[in-house]
Parts: structure tokens; sequence; C-alpha cells
């Protein structure tokens, strides 16, 4: 028989018995739409863990932090400082794409007649862009920038009016950008000392700077920082610690002090904290387990990914597998009609035998009554899941309690079917369908001839 006639012959025998098969096409429809659906759950949780995550901070990104200095590491080594050299070595490791140290530092700043305090973060500029830190007006650094800064959406919150009888924050509408800004390591700069205040015996100039850009909302450090570069930083670090040394052989008292942005003015003596960028996640645990093995303690937010996904993990399986059970009684609803069939048409398949049908002749028309089967309900249970996911999206439904996270906030998602999800159960669809009428194919292609002309 020619293909085409085998095929036209399918999808008579299919129209022959229209409710039966339409009855089968909407089983297979509703175990497509079961198997998307479930799987789409946990896709979606994980989409929205990754949303989480990327709040908190680059999840490619390591924080590493020497706080084991003059310690050992777990193979009996000596834990070296967190210098450039090592930076240099983290940089060189297998799958990452850059590091850079990170030196901390408070200093006073003005505003225009506004004063505050300002947490300052020394990096690379040559690695900005690298950290992925978003802007929302102006630029970035780069490796020309000196007396330059990007500055935190919610640095204003800390400046105010030192002349004021009240309290007199800044107005939500200062621009930095626009304002004269400088910078001190006097904490007295600024103000006049309180009542009962020490005063600095030494007057020092400020230096003054530029707001290059803005970061944008993150929830994460960078909103209540300010970045600069960090030979810029380590150079006031250096004139800080010349004028705390200074206020204490005279007398006075230091108030400014360095967040641990490294040991002593010198980079060599190490720093406290660096940032390593990864390539690509699926090599962020490896990189983390290597730096860990030299003594220091590492953290990325992927480590906070990995709780969540193995604390949903047994609810994603159960999702799955009543997914898979829903598509299993579909295909057994297949085979069931491919056998009535068979006893439908023993005559019938008797004397396409008789009139010179090949088994494998047979066989293909069957399977092809299974396929079309399997490719319409396939087609429609997409569309089926497809309306139900839009259902679980607009309504937040959900499904688990406190055991399965499911997003309320705006923009997270109950469901998620990617294209390639769509593909899969639609292709799963279609070969099952097949698996479920091979065994009535092979049934076909045994009956004896015979037996089949004799059949009332």
């Amino acid at each position: 028989m020619r293909f085409i006639d085998t095929l036209t012959l399918s999808v008579r025998n299919l129209w022959r018995r229209k409710l039966r098969t339409t009855l089968t096409i909407i089983g297979v429809m509703i175990g497509t739409c079961a198997i998307v659906v479930m799987i789409s759950l946990g896709l979606a949780m994980n989409k929205n863990f990754m949303e989480q995550l990327s709040q908190m901070g680059n999840i490619m990104q390591i924080q590493v932090y020497n706080w084991n200095a003059g310690g050992m590491t777990p193979d009996g080594k000596k834990i070296e400082p967190l210098n450039d050299a090592k930076i240099a070595e983290f940089s060189r490791m297998e799958g990452v794409e850059g590091a850079t140290p990170i030196m901390e530092i408070n200093l006073k700043m003005v505003v225009g007649k506004y004063v505050g305090w300002a947490y300052i973060l020394g990096i690379d500029p040559d690695v900005f862009e690298m950290l992925d830190i978003p802007i929302s007006v102006g630029r970035g650094l780069t490796s020309e920038d000196t007396d330059h800064m990007v500055v935190g959406q919610y640095i204003r919150y800390n400046l105010y009016n030192p002349r004021s009888s009240r309290w007199d924050p800044a107005p939500e509408d200062l621009d930095l950008m626009e304002e004269k800004v400088t910078l001190s390591w006097d904490m007295n700069y600024g103000e006049k000392p309180y009542p009962g205040m020490p005063k600095t015996t030494k007057k020092v100039k400020p230096v003054a700077v530029e707001v290059v850009g803005m970061v944008a909302e993150s929830g994460g450090q960078y909103d209540y920082s300010i970045i600069m570069p960090l030979e810029t930083v380590k150079k006031y670090k250096k004139e800080q610690d010349k004028f705390n040394q200074q206020q204490e052989s005279g007398g006075g008292i230091t108030f400014a002090v360095s967040r641990n942005g490294s040991r002593s003015s010198g980079e060599n003596q190490g720093y406290n904290q660096a940032i390593v960028k990864v390539k690509d996640i699926d090599s962020v645990k490896k990189v983390m387990d290597q730096i860990k093995n030299m003594g220091y303690e590492v953290y990325s937010p992927i480590q906070i990914l990995e709780q969540m996904q193995q604390q949903s993990a047994g609810l994603r399986q159960i999702l799955g597998g009543i997914g898979i059970t829903a598509f299993i009684i579909a295909a057994i609803g297949i085979a069931n009609t491919m056998y009535m069939s068979i006893y439908e048409r023993t005559r019938e398949i008797g004397i396409i035998k008789v009139i010179g049908a090949r088994l494998r002749d047979i066989r293909r028309i069957f399977l092809m009554e299974a396929g079309w089967i399997g490719i319409f309900g396939g087609v429609f249970g997409i569309g089926l899941s497809l309306l139900a996911s839009m259902a679980l999206n607009k309504f937040k439904i959900n499904l688990g309690g406190q055991i399965m996270w499911m997003p309320e906030a705006e923009g997270m998602m109950s469901s998620y079917i990617p294209p390639w999800l769509m593909l899969a159960g639609a292709g799963f669809s279609f070969l099952a369908s097949l698996l479920a009428g091979l065994l009535p194919a092979r049934r076909a292609m045994k009956l004896s001839v015979m037996k089949a002309l004799r059949q009332e």
C-alpha cells in the first residue's frame, strides 16, 4: 500500500467512530494539559526564586570574606592575606570572569547646605560593568575616573541640614548630580560641634568630588552606598589614617572609623572583602568550593536558591507524578480504543491482507490512527494548558499554602510555560500515543486471515 493510501485509510477509520475518537482525544488532551501545567508550576517556582534572588544580589557574584586571617585551611595550610595577588589568582580560575577587592571607608559628605555620613565602597573601575550594577541616571565608573562617584538611591536619607533647629532632612528631589559635593575625613566638617562634642585639633581641606551616576533601586547594598575607584579610596584611607594619628597625638578624639575595608592602609596586608564574578551559573558552586578550600568565607545567593529548591523538590515531584499519572490513564484509553477497533474490524483486516497488504501496512494503519489521536490530543492539550496557566496567573492561585512557595507580588507567576515545554508536551503526547498503539498494532498483524474472514 502507498503511504498516502495508508494515511487516508487511518483518517477514515477514526472518522467512522466519531464519538469514541473524540472521547479518546479528550482523554489525551486532559493528560497533556495535566503534565504540562504540573511542570509549569515547578518552573514558575524556580523562575520566581531567581527573580527574588536577583533583588538580593547577582546570583553569579561570589562575596569573599577574609575573616579567618592567620588561621589554617582545611588541609593544614596557612590562610594567606586577601591581597592583590590573591585577587589576581581568583581572576585566573576556570569559569571566573573577573574579580575585584572591596575597600570600605566612612567619610563626611557635604551636599549644598546638607551634611551626612558617606559609606564608600572602593572597587576596581575596570570591572564596574562586570558587576552588573544597575544605573538609573548618568554612567558607571571608568578607568579614567579619580574623584568621581556613583551614588545609591538612598544616600540622600543620610543628609540633613545642621543649621536647622529641628530635624531637617534633605528633600526627596535633591539631585546629587547637580549639586556641589565634597568629602572630608574630619567628622566635624560642615557643621558646628554641639556642646560637649570633642573638637578636631587640625583643619583639613575637603575634597571636591563629582557624582557621575545614580544606582537604580536594587534592594542590595549599593542602594545605601557610594561607589568610587579603588585607588582613590586607598588614597582617602591613607589621609584618614594620617589625620587620626595627628588627632590622637594632639589629644583629640578620632571619629572617622573605617569599616574594615582593609587591614592597615596598605593593600599588601590584605583586604577583608572581595567580589568574584563567575561566567555562568553552573560554575558558581565549583568556584565557591575552590575559594573556600583556601580558607576564606564565601557567600552567593545561589546558596539560598539551593535551599529553596531542596524544600520544594518533594512538591515538584508530586506535581510531576500527578501529571504523568493522568497521561498514563490517557494512554490506556488510547490502547483500549485501538483494541476495540481491532475487534470491530477483524473481517476488514482479513480482507486487506487477502488483497495484498503487507504486515507493515497493517501496523502502519493502526500506528497512524494512534498518532493522529496523539497529535490532536497534544495540540488541544497545549491550548488547554495555556488557558489554565493564564487563569492561575490571573487569580494568583496558591496551590500549596506554606509548603509551596507561590507569588503574591505583581509580576510573579503561579505558572510558567516556555515554548520548549509546549513543544515537549506535544511531542511527548505523540510519542506516548504511538507506544500505546504499538501492542494493538502487533495484535492486528498476528490475526489469522482465515479466522478473520470467518468473523461476522
